[in-house]
């Protein structure tokens, strides 16, 4: 049977106390649950009892996420659609009756630009998470093709009714 062993990257450190496993590196800190205790020697970790397969994946995102970080861009389609940052909030125009509010997450960063936005992060779930709730205010039409896109998101826009 082969034994999961992990190799840190350099600038990377890894802890677990209390069964929380934290993972730090020059992008931040990524933290998740596991009943597993952490066993370091040198730069190469192994956990015991073994990581389920789910944990297993979150411990690797984590090291790719505390080295390179994660970025997620979307795209505002549509007449009169556009994005503003106020403080630790976004505010789109969506073309609701009223602007909507979207709280930022303290552990994901935003670029903006005038059509287009960047979420960039450390940790993948929350990243994901975050994305996903911004879609769900206006998702791309299928008529139109106006919304909220993910970067190389195609749309097949349907053919209108013909008289």
């Amino acid at each position: 049977m082969r034994i999961p062993v992990f190799r840190l990257p350099i600038g990377v450190r890894c802890s677990s106390k209390n069964g929380k496993v934290s993972v730090l590196g020059s992008k931040g800190v990524v933290s998740f649950n596991s009943v597993s205790n952490l066993y370091r020697k040198g730069n190469m970790v192994l956990f015991l009892p073994y990581l389920t397969p789910y944990e297993s994946s979150l411990f690797t995102q984590a090291l790719f996420g505390v080295v390179l970080g994660y970025t997620i861009e979307l795209k505002l389609k549509g007449i009169g659609y556009r994005v503003r940052q106020e403080e630790k909030k976004l505010i789109f125009s969506l073309g609701y009756s009223k602007p909507v509010i979207v709280d930022i997450p303290d552990e994901v960063a935003i670029n903006l630009g005038k059509k287009t936005f960047f979420l960039i992060s450390a940790n993948l779930g929350v990243l994901q998470n975050f994305a996903s709730s911004i879609r769900r205010y206006r998702y791309p039409d299928l008529y139109k093709g106006a919304g909220v896109l993910y970067e190389n998101e195609i749309i097949v826009c349907k053919e209108g009714k013909k008289t």
